[in-house]
């Protein structure tokens, strides 16, 4: 089961002046810590894939890898089944094939010639639903694509996942809260504290999120020759809180 890398937003630490601490301070208190945990099936996927061009020339080589680039970039997105989709490019390196007998055998002040030039760039495909996964990588090999592989399975909401998993802490807090006040013979009167155990002290860099733009795939659609099914795996979630209760 595959896990996100996020803690607990929603148990984010309650903002205590001092002066408030130190009026609990002397209260009788359960200090419990809850775990939560939540998983959900990917909706998104994430395919990378990289296309070739060859020619005589550095400048026939770079026009071949443009006219494949240009045929992935633009039927990509347009797979049948794909509701949402966005390619993005990365590397493009440029490289030569020399006579290889030449290579083996000319000395060090020697240059062999070249027998050709290569051009590869790197694309990526961002789509939903994550069940498309498999003909996308069908589909970028028909259109050229020297290599295609599957690179993640993702949430679109990944918030909604976080928001349950934080509920289940706190659920599993207040449990062994109860459990703990019921051995003592106490009763729980309320919550002092939530604190996640995690969470950025006040004044520590925080880094913010940043929204994609997706391109709603519209207009006709391309089907791949080879259909290939996946089966991705939930994707998981966990939060931890750290709960003061008040006893009596």
């Amino acid at each position: 089961m595959k896990t996100l890398a996020c803690i607990a937003v929603a148990a984010t630490a309650l903002a205590v002046p001092a002066a408030a601490q130190d009026s609990f301070a002397n209260r009788p208190t359960i200090v419990v810590t809850g775990n939560g945990r939540a998983s959900a099936q990917p909706d998104t996927f994430t395919v990378d894939a990289s296309v070739r061009g060859r020619g005589a020339t550095q400048n026939e080589a770079l026009r071949s890898l443009a006219e494949a680039q240009g045929r992935l970039i633009e039927a990509w997105p347009k797979l049948e089944g794909l509701a949402r989709g966005r390619v993005t490019t990365g590397n493009i390196a440029l490289d030569t094939l020399h006579d290889p007998e030449c290579e083996q055998n000319a000395r060090r002040d020697e240059e062999c010639p070249v027998l050709a030039w290569f051009a590869t760039s790197e694309l990526k495909l961002e789509g939903m639903p994550a069940e498309r996964a498999g003909d996308a990588i069908s589909l970028a090999s028909e259109l050229g694509a020297t290599t295609a592989r599957l690179d993640d399975y993702s949430l679109s909401s990944p918030e909604v996942l976080r928001a349950e998993a934080n509920r289940a802490a706190f659920a599993d807090a207040q449990v062994q809260a109860e459990r703990l006040s019921q051995a003592s013979g106490r009763r729980l009167v309320g919550i002092l504290r939530i604190q996640d155990p995690s969470a950025p002290r006040y004044g520590d860099n925080v880094g913010e999120a940043m929204d994609i733009d997706e391109v709603v795939v519209t207009g006709s659609r391309i089907r791949q020759a080879v259909s290939i099914a996946v089966a991705p795996e939930p994707v998981e979630t966990t939060a931890r809180v750290i709960v003061v209760f008040e006893i009596e």
